[in-house]
């Protein structure tokens, strides 16, 4: 279980470097959706973390319930 938490933390760490790269690029280079860019990455900085969460606390409670149906 730990490693699954390791691997889905540099998953959404990746993501979100990428996400304020791809911002920071399109800001560099004047674009016009430099905006929308930044209102995802703000919004995936809240909602990535959330979500991984999520299924991990999900997969936990999977691994709990199988544990007590095999005792």
């Amino acid at each position: 279980m730990k490693r699954l938490k390791q691997v889905l933390a540099l998953i959404g760490i990746g993501i979100l470097i990428l996400l304020y790269g791809l911002t920071l690029f399109a800001a560099i280079l004047d674009s016009t959706a430099t905006l929308q860019y930044l209102s995802a990455a703000i919004a995936a900085t809240v909602l990535i973390p959330i979500t991984l969460w999520l299924f991990i606390r999900m997969t936990e409670i999977r691994n709990k319930n199988k544990e007590e149906k095999e005792n």
